[in-house]
C-alpha cells in the first residue's frame, strides 16, 4: 500500500485541523502501517474500512470520519468515473440532483440536492478542487451561495493498488443541522456519511466503469 502522508496533509488543510495540532484520530492515515491486519482483511476482502469520528468546534456539531475501499479498476478508470457530476447519484447516498455551475482549469463548483424527493431535502453547493497529477479532491461547502447545510468538507484520493486495482480514500466532516433529516436518519447519519467508496466501487464494477476504460 502506498504512503497516505499527502492524504494528511489534504485533510489538514481541509478541515482547518493544521493550528489544532496532530489528531491521534487520524494517524492511521499516515502509511499503510495504520491499517490494522483486520483492516486489511476487509480491505482485500472488498470491504469498506470506515474510521468514524464527531468533533465540536465552536458552534459547529460535525459528524464524519474517514472510510477507505479496494476498488477493482485502474486508478485512470476510478479518477474518471469520481469527476463525473453525472454519477453522484449513483456514489453519493440521496442525492436527487447534482450539476456543475461554474468550472475553472482544476476547480468546479457543483450544486447538489441530496435527500427523499418532495419529503426531506436539503441542497448547497460544493467548490471542489481537483489534481489531476496526483489524483487528489478537496471539496468544502461554498458560505457564499444558499446552503440548507450549516458545514461540510473534505477530501478523496486515488491510489494504485497492486495490478489494476485501485484503493480510495475518502474523508468528511459535516454539521447538517437539526430538524427532520437528522432524527430520522439518527445513528445511521454517520455511516450514511461514509458510503461513498463502498457506493463508487458498486457502481464501478456493476456497470459504470465500462465507460471510462
Amino acid at each position: 500500500m502506498v504512503s497516505y502522508l499527502r492524504t494528511v496533509g489534504l485533510f489538514a488543510l481541509a478541515l482547518g485541523l493544521a493550528q489544532l495540532g496532530p489528531s491521534p484520530a487520524w494517524a492511521g492515515m499516515r502509511s499503510s502501517d495504520g491499517f490494522s491486519a483486520q483492516e486489511r482483511a476487509r480491505l482485500e476482502a472488498g470491504e469498506l474500512v470506515a474510521r468514524p469520528r464527531s468533533q465540536r468546534r465552536g458552534a459547529l456539531n460535525l459528524t464524519g470520519g474517514t472510510s477507505f475501499q479496494v476498488i477493482d479498476a485502474p486508478p485512470d478508470v476510478v479518477w474518471a468515473a469520481l469527476l463525473d457530476t453525472g454519477n453522484y447519484p449513483h456514489t453519493m447516498p440521496r442525492v436527487l440532483e447534482a450539476r456543475v455551475v461554474g468550472r475553472g482549469p482544476d476547480s468546479r463548483t457543483v450544486y447538489v440536492r441530496q435527500g427523499a424527493a418532495g419529503l426531506i431535502e436539503r441542497s448547497y453547493y460544493l467548490n471542489i478542487k481537483h489534481d489531476a497529477e496526483r489524483r487528489d479532491i478537496t471539496f468544502v461547502i461554498d458560505d457564499s451561495r444558499p446552503h440548507d447545510v450549516k458545514a461540510a468538507w473534505g477530501f478523496y484520493t486515488v491510489r494504485p493498488h497492486g495490478a489494476q486495482r485501485t484503493l480510495i480514500g475518502y474523508g468528511v466532516m459535516a454539521d447538517v443541522g437539526g430538524g427532520l433529516l437528522t432524527r430520522i436518519a439518527g445513528s445511521s447519519m454517520q455511516e450514511w456519511m461514509l458510503r461513498p467508496p463502498n457506493m463508487l466501487k458498486g457502481f464501478i464494477e456493476r456497470a459504470g466503469g465500462g465507460a471510462y476504460r
